[in-house]
C-alpha cells in the first residue's frame, strides 16, 4: 500500500515539473532574439520508469515514474519581418520552434496525470483509514 503512495507521489512530482516546463514553452513561444543573441530553446521532459531493470525482471511492483532528462530543442523558426527590431540583414526574425497547440496538449496530459495520481493517493488514504478503523475494532 505504501508503494502505491510512493508511486503516486512520484507521478505528482513528475506531472508538476512537466506542467512547469511546458508552461515556460508557451510563455516564450513568441520571444525573439537579436542576431547573435541567445534565443529561448523549447524544452521537453523525457520520462522513465522509477524501477531498476533487475527489479522489473524479478516482478517487483512499480515505484512510479521519474524525469530522465529535460532536453532542449535548438531548432529555430525564421519569419520574414524586416521592420522588426531583431531582424537580421536579410529581414528574418528568429523565433523558438514552439507549437503552442502541441504545448497546450502537453499541459492537458500533464494535468490529467496529476489528477489521476491525486485520485489514487486519495483512494489509498481512504483504504488506510479503513484499515485503522478495522484495527481499532
Amino acid at each position: 500500500m505504501f508503494q502505491a503512495i510512493n508511486a503516486s507521489g512520484s507521478g505528482l512530482t513528475t506531472a508538476r515539473k512537466w506542467m512547469e516546463v511546458t508552461s515556460n514553452n508557451i510563455v516564450n513561444a513568441n520571444t525573439t532574439a537579436a542576431p547573435g543573441a541567445d534565443l529561448y530553446e523549447r524544452r521537453s521532459v523525457v520520462l522513465e520508469s522509477n524501477n531498476s531493470f533487475a527489479n522489473m525482471l524479478d516482478g517487483a511492483p512499480t515505484n512510479g515514474v521519474k524525469i530522465k532528462s529535460i532536453e532542449a530543442d535548438k531548432t529555430e523558426n525564421l519569419v520574414y519581418d524586416p521592420t522588426h527590431p531583431h531582424a537580421n540583414e536579410e529581414g528574418y526574425v528568429r523565433y523558438p520552434n514552439i507549437d503552442v497547440t502541441a504545448e497546450m496538449t502537453n499541459v492537458m496530459v500533464a494535468q490529467k496525470m496529476y489528477e489521476a495520481n491525486t485520485s489514487v493517493l486519495n483512494a489509498n488514504k481512504k483504504m488506510l483509514d479503513k484499515d485503522l478503523e478495522i484495527g481499532r475494532g
